[in-house]
């Protein structure tokens, strides 16, 4: 069955609370990456085995991050950067069921100061 919901509060944790489900594989893209506990918990699921990929553009924000990006390499996950244009995307998918997407950038201050929203949906195969 499929099931959509929309989430405008307590968006990290719930983020957090998905990527653990995770099984098999995670994908990410968004512009903008600087959430050291999303990150970790990426590199979490990349010692249990799960394949991540990720996908962030190039530029200073990102760059400033306390992120070590390349530990995703090291952990045997894929990694990419975005440099000839604005990479605005914002999703992930979990195990190719789960599907969140929305305005929420994976950044301390969008966990903290932004008003975002995601939309998680799962089982949508198609």
């Amino acid at each position: 069955m499929i099931q959509t919901e929309a989430y405008f509060n307590n968006i990290q944790s719930t983020l957090i609370g998905e990527l653990k489900t995770a099984k098999r594989s995670i994908y990410v893209a968004v512009a903008w990456f600087t959430d050291t506990k999303l990150f970790e918990v990426l590199i979490e699921k990349l010692q249990e085995n799960v394949a991540v990929s990720v996908v962030i553009v190039q530029d200073d924000i990102n760059q400033k991050s306390w992120n070590d990006y390349d530990r995703i390499r090291q952990n045997g996950g894929q990694f990419f950067e975005i440099s000839d244009s604005l990479m605005h995307n914002k999703f992930c998918i979990i195990d190719e069921r789960v599907v969140i997407t929305g305005s929420y950038n994976w950044t301390y201050k969008a966990a903290t100061q932004n008003l975002e929203n995601i939309i998680i949906t799962y089982n949508d195969y198609d």
